[in-house]
């Protein structure tokens, strides 16, 4: 049965300089269950029930890593609901994760109302939590990450804000690679494919690919997202 429309609650609606943010709880019927979802300039960006995919995008960046060296250091664009950072930090090989999020109020309800949801990861004292842009961010810094995991959109073909088209750009992605120690893991998740970012991906890294995840919608059923995932070469 699809969700209706009053068995939606907005328990926050904020104005940013970026646009307006709403945090809403929805009632499955037939589930008894709630559901989140944070909606940006009345555009879908993220739900609590696409924990899978999330937790995955961290995994899939981290595994290749774990087995080889310890004290891994992880850059996270974008923390939504924090199951990002729940999946990274659960590798006992990870040192240090910090995180680029620009938007105070989703820093406020990781912290606070998702909680629950992400096992208080944003506590966890390998956690740094800087309130920025995650493309100025990386212009300027000169720190290396062994990897770097970008989820601030819903993937390079449905940007939920039109500036943050530079971070899909070659310059961002040469840059991205750059601040990567060699071996390193980068990792986007996406909701739709795009043929024209894998290529750019492939020109700037040694090595990509896109890797298919099963998650689930509202209702509970079947879908596919999409991970790109790109490394570069330990030097010689």
């Amino acid at each position: 049965m699809p969700p209706r429309e009053q068995d939606k609650v907005v328990i926050e609606r904020a104005t940013t300089p970026r646009g307006e943010l709403q945090l809403q709880r929805r009632l499955i019927p037939g589930q008894e269950k709630h559901v989140y979802e944070i909606i940006f300039n009345g555009v879908f960006l993220m739900a609590s029930y696409n924990e899978r995919s999330e937790k995955a995008l961290a995994a899939l960046a981290i595994e290749p890593l774990a087995s080889v060296r310890k004290g891994l250091r992880v850059l996270i664009g974008g923390l939504g609901m924090g199951h990002t950072l729940r999946a990274a930090l659960d590798f006992e090989e990870v040192q240090v994760v910090e995180i680029a999020e620009i938007e105070e109020y989703i820093i406020r309800w990781a912290r606070g109302i998702f909680s629950g949801l992400n096992g208080r990861a944003c506590a966890d004292p390998r956690v740094g939590l800087m309130e920025m842009d995650f493309g100025d961010y990386v212009f300027g810094t000169d720190k290396d990450y062994d990897a770097i995991i970008l989820d601030v959109d819903n993937g390079p073909a449905w940007l939920a804000l039109e500036g943050n088209r530079r971070l899909y750009e070659r310059q961002t992605l040469i840059r991205i690679r750059e601040l990567l120690s060699g071996g390193g893991v980068f990792t986007v998740w996406a909701a739709e494919r795009s043929e024209a970012f894998e290529r750019k991906l492939e020109e700037i890294f040694e090595q990509a690919e896109t890797i298919t995840v099963e998650d689930y919608d509202i209702r509970g059923q079947h879908t596919e997202y999409y991970i790109y995932r790109a490394q570069r070469f330990m030097a010689l």
